[in-house]
């Protein structure tokens, strides 16, 4: 009978896996740490901003009138409004190149014992040829209430300026952005990232406040200057500044 002995493990054996145990641990980590000295810092960024205004005349007219009429009975009411705006719609193809709608027809009681009832019907016309459309509004409002008059850009010309107004401001932004950048030493020209092109609420346009109150308040002939439509395009967006390779 043997006893059992253990396995027999050579001394060389085991001192060869403890050194190779010894050197791999320092390589691990010296890998790490290279791999963080090499990596990039994150890129310098700068959120700016530029505009451009624009401005255009305005060559379009739109008037809104009214028919109305208040009584006892509202069928003879709706009636007599129906017969207004029958005698418009013959009248109105006289100026060419008009364009027209009607909206919001009402019928609404007022509180007055004498007249319960109102009825109403609006108008809306529009022409490119305002000094066209205002003598017709003068002879629309001999039976009509004149509520008010606009004047407005055409729309392909408001577009024109409009995109002429967006080049010149993300040319600005791009200048911007090499100039900033430039001055914190980067001379390589920047990254440009997301921009977003706003364009600002335009004010309201110029009103003839005078000639309006006049054409409330007498039936004639209406007289009004145009205006000028006004507004802002911005470019606002991140840019990258570079360093060049050395």
């Amino acid at each position: 009978m043997h006893a059992n002995r253990p396995p027999y493990r050579s001394k060389h054996f085991a001192v060869s896996i403890v050194a190779g145990l010894i050197s791999f641990i320092p390589a691990v980590s010296l890998a790490a740490t290279c791999k963080a000295a090499d990596a990039p810092y994150p890129p310098t960024s700068i959120h700016l901003s530029a505009s451009a205004d624009y401005r255009v005349a305005d060559s379009e007219l739109t008037a809104t009138l009214s028919a109305q009429d208040e009584g006892p009975d509202p069928a003879s009411l709706a009636a007599r409004v129906n017969q207004t705006m029958a005698w418009a719609a013959k009248i109105l193809p006289e100026v060419q190149g008009l364009h027209w709608h009607t909206s919001g027809y009402a019928t609404t009681r007022t509180g007055v014992k004498t007249a319960p009832w109102r009825v109403q019907e609006s108008l809306v016309v529009r022409s490119a040829d305002p000094q066209a459309l205002l003598p017709l509004l003068g002879t629309l409002q001999s039976r009509m209430q004149l509520e008010g008059i606009d004047f407005t850009p055409a729309p392909g010309e408001l577009r024109k300026v409009q995109n002429h107004a967006s080049t010149i401001a993300l040319q600005r932004f791009r200048s911007d952005a090499i100039r900033y950048c430039k001055a914190m030493g980067f001379t390589k020209p920047p990254l440009l990232g997301e921009i977003n092109i706003q364009t600002g609420q335009p004010p309201v346009s110029v009103r003839p406040f005078p000639v309006m109150m006049a054409a409330r308040a007498l039936p004639g002939p209406v007289t009004a200057r145009p205006g000028e439509f006004r507004g802002r395009v911005t470019a606002d967006g991140t840019a990258y500044c570079q360093a060049k390779a050395e």
